[in-house]
Order: structure tokens, then sequence, then C-alpha cells
């Protein structure tokens, strides 16, 4: 006699037609243990059966089934045999959801009724095309420790992954074989319940369920993660079989359940009817009352409410949690899960929203990173509100527009067009708004230590390069994506002499002395060294520009057999360009000076001033050391020049410090995100070049190029030397169809990582 499938732990009297036989489908690798903390939190009339298939628990000797018809044939034969009178619901939790579906379309098909389908924190079928690959141990390790399945101790025990990892196998290669799109869609009423902090399958991937019914598809969440079945079973319990007729949900349940859950099965409160996964709610309301009614697929209307939060940066990090929460509003609003990870300062965030691949993704994420900072916006004097996002002859003005929410808003605006559209991708697309970019010590290198393993990013694409026009300011000519960042060391100038009371000046004041040396390193030029990044994307200048003068000076530069004529014709490079000091930081060493203080009261004249600069290195052009030997010989006795490290740090140690982040690579323009790109722009901007490029700048990209990840920069839209001069400066702004041009380039470029693209 064979073995069931099913049991009943605690049959309880059929009652007649009104009862209700609930049939727990259990997650991937494991069986109906999986829902022993269901007892006592069913209604009063509901009877649990739990499957227990080949290979598992008391049928481990048994060779386990890999076939997901196999399996569902079944399981339905025995549903049938075991059903009687009573009312049939099929809840199935992850993999157990595609199980749960397959039988019941095989009950369907046999004449047998099935009240309600429930997915529990599970894919949708159509996510599954069957041409999956052989399934190794090391994938099945790879899953547990992946999904938290065990303790990472236990799994080290030779004799616990023998007993674990067989069914792992065995349930991963039946999904791997799994096609959705062989069994027609069933009528029947369905459930799909998301688990709020479930990091694997967030509420996008559940509301696709709505696709996989013809009859009515109600959404819900309960709190937990990924095996919310376990962790908060009363929520899970409410939300699968609460509403069904003649059923009241225990009182048990009820009190364990999840706020949402109860919210919205009890109350008739937050369940959202889909007729399709592009369905969605109105956003939910943001802490401190922050939400945004637009259309998020507007990047500009975006911009204007992500400028209207002051997330001005003194130093020390900045409050970004409101912006998060309005963020985390339009994200859920679409379906999107998202996350919220607080850092040490009380209101610093960082803020992720994920779409996850289609299927079983093969490619590591794709990190959209922007930083929700912004530098103060205090000293000058503004034309506009800094923080209103005023609009004006065609130009959006405000502290953070162009350095980076405008860029944030494009890639939000671009990525929920795909969601809307239903854009399936080849591997999940994440957005990271981190929060100490511009100043702090919790930017993206402090997440990436702290929370090792939770952004395991296959490229990252973040701020850098630029879309620059032609001499007419008109016509787009270049696009640049780069590839490596500049890096820079904080320097600073003393000068000294003596105080004295106002009455008696003397020659050789400090604050003079200091003003003199000043000037003499600001006539200062290091000279024209373009590494490979640079004379990659001035090579292709030269064939983008329509000014002749300017290219052939580009090629006599690059061409150039001496140090003294590539400077030459370098500066020639810079005077005739439209950008000469983005052209000029893409070309050399820079010296930025930043501050200058002295003095302490209006009747002494100071014995000391100092200022501070910064010096901005090419990787693979000048050796930091040289630099400030270089500039100390220039400055004489007249000023003593001091490397400014980390606390703690010796000179020695603060260049070989920057030498190191110097020499690390360049990203690889060889993979299919720079490809993508490079498509992009050619249907965004026909006959425009796209090159690889060297920023002029620093961004948060240098941590991941550390663990030889790809990193890109692109600002998409098309900036002109005015908007450039007022980045971190006064009256920033970005043009609002370039804004809308740049986010269309956005959109392409994810276009390219759709799923068969």
């Amino acid at each position: 006699m064979s073995v069931p499938w099913l049991s009943v732990p605690e049959e309880k009297p059929q009652g007649g037609a009104a009862g209700t036989l609930a049939v727990c489908f259990a997650p991937t690798g494991a069986h109906g243990s999986t829902f022993a903390n269901w007892r006592g939190l069913l209604p009063e009339d509901t009877t649990l059966a739990l499957i227990t298939p080949p290979g598992r628990g008391t049928r481990v000797d048994e060779e386990p089934v890999t076939g997901m018809a196999a399996y569902a044939d079944a399981v339905a034969a025995e549903i049938r045999g075991l059903r009687g009178g009573r009312r049939l619901v099929l809840i199935g939790v992850s993999l157990g959801a595609l199980l749960a579906y397959e039988t019941c379309c095989r009950l369907l098909d046999a004449g047998v009724p099935v009240a309600r389908l429930c997915a529990v924190a599970g894919q949708c079928p159509g996510d599954f095309h069957g041409d999956g690959d052989e399934v190794t141990v090391e994938d099945a390790r790879a899953f547990v420790t992946g999904t938290g399945l065990t303790d990472p101790e236990l799994l080290a025990d030779p004799e616990f992954e023998e007993v674990l990892l067989p069914p792992v196998i065995a349930d991963l290669r039946l999904a791997a074989g799994y096609d959705g799109s062989r069994t027609p869609v069933p009528h029947v009423e369905l459930r799909a319940v998301w688990a709020t902090d479930d990091p694997h399958v967030p509420e996008v991937t559940v509301r696709r369920w709505a696709d996989w019914t013809r009859a009515e598809c109600t959404t819900l969440s309960v709190e937990g993660g990924h095996y919310a079945h376990q962790e908060n079973p009363a929520a899970v319990v409410s939300a699968c079989l609460d509403g069904l007729p003649g059923v009241r949900p225990s009182r048990r349940s009820v009190l364990g359940a999840g706020a949402t859950a109860v919210a919205g099965t009890v109350l008739g409160l937050g369940a959202v009817a889909s007729a399709s996964p592009r369905a969605s709610a109105a956003p939910a309301p943001a802490a401190g009352g922050v939400t945004f009614d637009g259309d998020p697929t507007d990047p500009v209307g975006l911009a204007v409410a992500m400028i209207r939060q002051n997330t001005s940066n003194p130093g020390d990090g900045a409050l970004t949690q409101p912006l998060a929460r309005m963020l985390q509003g339009i994200f859920r609003a679409a379906g999107v899960g998202t996350e919220i990870v607080p850092t040490p300062k009380e209101g610093n965030v960082h803020f992720f929203a994920r779409v996850p691949a289609g299927g079983p993704a093969r490619k590591k994420p794709l990190v959209l990173l922007g930083h929700s900072d912004v530098v103060p916006a205090i000293g000058d004097t503004w034309t506009t509100d800094p923080f209103a996002g005023d609009i004006k002859d065609g130009k959006l003005y405000g502290r953070g527009a162009l350095d980076m929410k405008g860029v944030n808003a494009a890639f939000v605006a671009a990525l929920l067009r795909h969601v809307r559209e239903g854009s399936v991708f080849d591997r999940d697309i994440v957005f990271w708004s981190d929060c100490d970019e511009e100043q702090g010590p919790y930017g993206v290198r402090w997440f990436l230590t702290e929370h090792p393993g939770k952004v395991e990013a296959g490229a990252v694409v973040t701020e850098g390069g630029w879309v620059l026009n032609q001499r007419d300011g008109t016509t787009p000519m270049i696009a640049s994506l780069t590839c490596n960042d500049k890096r820079s060391l904080l320097l600073r100038l003393e000068t000294s002499s003596y105080a004295t009371h106002t009455s008696k000046p003397f020659t050789g004041q400090a604050v003079i002395r200091l003003g003199e040396v000043l000037e003499q390193l600001g006539d200062w030029r290091a000279r024209i060294r373009p590494n490979a990044l640079s004379r990659r994307y001035f090579a292709e200048l030269a064939g983008a520009t329509t000014d002749r003068p300017l290219a052939e000076a580009v090629r006599a530069m690059l061409d150039a057999r001496s140090e003294q004529q590539r400077d030459r014709a370098g500066e020639t490079v810079v005077r005739l360009s439209e950008t000469p000091e983005l052209h000029n930081a893409m070309l050399r060493t820079t010296l930025a000076f930043t501050s200058a203080q002295s003095g302490y009261y209006p009747s002494i004249v100071p014995g000391t001033a100092t200022a501070e600069f910064r010096a901005a290195f090419l990787p693979g052009a000048d050796d930091p050391g040289r630099i400030v030997a270089e500039l100390r010989s220039l400055i004489g006795n007249r000023a003593t020049l001091t490397v400014v490290g980390n606390p703690g740090e010796s000179e020695q140690q603060a260049l070989d410090r920057l030498r190191g982040y110097l020499a690390t690579p360049d990203s690889s323009y060889d993979t299919d995100v720079f490809r993508a790109w490079q498509t992009a722009v050619r249907r965004t901007h026909p006959g425009v070049r796209a090159t690889a490029c060297q920023f002029e700048a620093v961004t948060s990209a240098v941590p991941f190029r550390e663990q030889n990840v790809p990193v890109y920069g692109m600002y998409p839209f098309t900036v002109n030397r005015d908007m450039l001069k007022r980045m971190h400066g006064t009256d920033e702004h970005i043009g609002v169809d370039a804004l809308r041009q740049g986010t269309e380039t956005v959109y392409q470029l994810l276009a390219g990582l759709r799923t068969g693209a």
C-alpha cells in the first residue's frame, strides 16, 4: 500500500458542507510540520490537512518527486478522497504556492470545487518558464543560506546537511523545470499574501498573481519575513481563511494577527481587489504627513517633491527619513517592496526599493544609486527659495536639482514606468538612496561594512557623466558614462607672524602673507596628463564636435610627443571648450580653495592665518606625494603646508591611502549594462556619441569598485556651462525638457535589461 501524502493531525467532525478543509503546501525543502504552530489558530469548523511528499519527514527514504505534474496529480487525487462535502481551501507558501495552484487546476478540471486558493510569499506561475539549468548541491547550499531556511552552523554539520539538502535540491529542480504557461488560468477566488519584510518576494511580485485567476484576486499584507507563516502564523491564517461564507476568525487568530491583516480581513480595510498586477492603490500616508499625490512616472513632479524635502547635510549627515517615507509611499502604491534602514544618527536613513527579476535571477542586481542628502544653501543669495522647487523659463531651480535629486527622479520615474507596464527584468533592479554622500560617517561604505551581503550588486549606476551640446547650445554632441572617479586630498596652509594692536600694523602680517601664497597657488597649473579614460573620451569628442579648431587641438594633445607639446595643446583645448572648467578637471590635477580663517578680535592683528583647499587627482596620472612636494617647493618658507588625513593618521598613511584609492581599476565598459546605456543614448539622442569617461569628482562608487563591482556614472540630461557652475552653488537648476529626455534615456537603459531583450 502506498504511503499517503496527506495527513490530518486533528481531525474534526466534518459538520456537513459548512466545514472547511485547509490543505497546506510547504515552502522549498519543507513538509507539513512547517505549519505545526497553526493548530489552535483556525476557525472552529476548519480542519488542517498537511502534505508530506516523498523524500522528507516520515518519507525520507523515498525518492523525491521533481516534476510538478506528478506532484500535483498525487495531491489532487488524495484531496478528492479526503474532502467529503467540505469547503476546500488550498494554501501554498513560497514554492508551495505553485504546487497549490497546479493542484487547484487539476481539482477544477475534475469537477471538484475549490472555495479559495491562497498564495503566500510566492512567485506566480508566469515567473517560471521551464528553462532552468541543472541544480547542484552548491545551489542548494546557497539557497538555504540566502533564505535563512536554517542556521548556518547547522548547515556546516555534514550529517544535518545530508538530511536537509536532498529535499531542497528536489524542490529547486521542480521549480527549474516548471513552465507556468502550460496550465490554463483557472476561475477561482485567489488571495495573494505578501510579507512586509520579505526580501525575496516583495509586494510587486505577489500582485502579479492577479493575472493567474479569472475570478477576483485580493492582495493582502502581513507583518514578517519570507517565512511569515511561521513567524506570524495568526496573521497568515487570518489573511487566508477569513471572509469565507459562514466562517468567522477564531478569537486567538484575531488577537495574534498583524495589524495590516486584521484591518484588511476583519474591518474590511486595506484589501485591494486587483484585476491585474498593475492595479495600484493610492499612496499610503508617510510619516510626518509627507505624501506625493502626482504621477510617479513624471520626473519633473517627482524632482519638485524631492527638492521640497530639505535634506541639507551640515557635515555630519542629514535628516532623510521624511523623504524616505515619501519614496516608500510612492513605491508601495506601485506594488514595489521597500525597506528603510536606519543609521546611528536619528532620522538619517538609507532607502531601498527592489523590483525583482522575472523568475530565478541569473544575474546579480543592478543598483540605481542616488543620494538623499544635499549640500546646504546658506551664505550666498538665491533668486529663488532653494527648497521651493520653482520652475521658471523652462528651468527647475532648487538645492539638489542637479546634485542629485533630478537624477533620482529620473531613476524612480523610469523604473516605475516599467513597473506600470508590467516589464519583466532578467535581474533584480534596486533603487538605493543613501544618506551621507556629501559628508558624514554613515554613507555607502558604512552600510556595506555594517550590512555585508545585503546589497549583492552586479553593477551600479549612479551620478557621473554628462550630455554636452555643440557650440550652438542646442544640438546634443556627446554623452559620457563615467567609469572611475577622481580622488581628492585635503590640504591646509598656515602663515604666521605676531599678534599686535591694530594701531601698529607692520609688513608681513599673517593675513597678507596668506593672501600672497593663495594667489601663487591659484596661478599654479599641473601638467596635462589625461589618463586612459580621459584619452578615450577626448578622442570621441574630437570626432563629435563640429568645432574644427577644438577638434584639431584635441588631436594635437592626444598625439603630442613631449610634455611641453601636450601642455600647450591641452591649454588650447580648455580655452576653446564650451565647458572649460569641466574639461580642465578631466585632464590634470586641480586645486580648489574652500575656506580661510583668521582673526578673533576687531582691535588685534592676528598672528596666524589658515586656509584649506583640495587637490583632486586623476587615477593613473600624478602621484599625490610628488604634487605635495611640488607645492611645498613653490611656496617655500612663507607658509606651512599640511596634509589633513583621518584622525590619528600620519601624512604618509594619508598619502598611501589615497594611492590605494587611485589604484582602483576602471569599471569595464565591456558589460551588458554599459552596452544597454549606449543603445539607450542612440535611441534618445540619435547621432550622439556615447563613450566611457573619467568623472571629475568623487561619488559613492568607490566602495563598490573596490569590490570589483562595475560602477557607472551618469547625469542623463544635457547641461551647459552655467548649469555646471551652479552645481553646489547659487541658483542650482536643471532644464525641465532635458530632465524628461534624460528620464527616457534611463527608461531605455532599463529596457535593455528586460527578459529576452
